[in-house]
């Protein structure tokens, strides 16, 4: 995945619109995000999990109200639109959406108002309903953070991984189980033994020549 373009509002400290060309970042093949403790740096990078997993590092999915405790307290409207690029060598542009809003009569009630994909065809956006970003992607949320984003704290973590996991991680990320053979070879292979040993039986009832 490549990063395009990222704007958002009403996230967590940010209440104002913020906007982030990423196009302009990659040209130089390596940029940071620096600032102060309790700045928001995390926020951005979670902004991009949020609106691509519907999933919080900091968050539940359910149980916490996390809608709520995500909208900025000034702010009425919550709003992440990412664009980046996957799949074919990183030429499509694909676009995740997500907006919030609270409701006028119940101030901790938030609802979303949107979710969705987006694929960049014919000079439009063009929806691409029950879509998640496993499939646009090619990786999972887990994976997703293994290698792409690491939070805080987690790379002792990310070094320290059992080699099973790892292994596992890179047959997700590489699809690597199409060229798993084992189980086809085994079953080929159990299959010509009985075969074998068919042949053998029926040798022996003739007996020799």
């Amino acid at each position: 995945m490549i990063p395009v373009h990222l704007t958002f509002s009403g996230l967590y400290s940010y209440q104002k619109k913020q906007s982030i060309n990423f196009e302009k970042l990659m040209a130089a093949q390596l940029f940071g995000i620096f600032g102060s403790v309790g700045s928001g740096k995390s926020t951005i990078l979670e902004a991009i999990m949020f609106v691509l997993f519907d999933r919080s590092d900091r968050l539940n999915k359910s149980g916490d109200n996390r809608y709520y405790n995500m909208l900025n307290l000034q702010s009425n409207t919550l709003e992440i639109d990412f664009t980046f690029r996957a799949n074919a060598e990183s030429r499509r542009k694909y676009r995740a959406y997500f907006s919030a809003q609270r409701k006028k009569r119940d101030f901790e009630k938030v609802e979303v108002k949107e979710r969705g994909f987006y694929e960049w065809k014919n000079e439009q956006w063009i929806p691409k309903p029950n879509t998640d970003a496993s499939e646009v992607l090619g990786m999972t949320y887990e994976n997703f953070m293994q290698t792409v984003i690491i939070p805080q704290g987690k790379f002792r973590e990310f070094i320290d991984q059992r080699p099973n996991i790892r292994t596992q991680m890179l047959k997700d990320l590489f699809q690597l189980h199409r060229f798993d053979l084992g189980a086809k070879t085994g079953f080929l292979l159990r299959k010509t033994e009985t075969v074998i040993t068919d042949l053998q039986a029926r040798l022996l009832e003739i007996g020799q020549i």
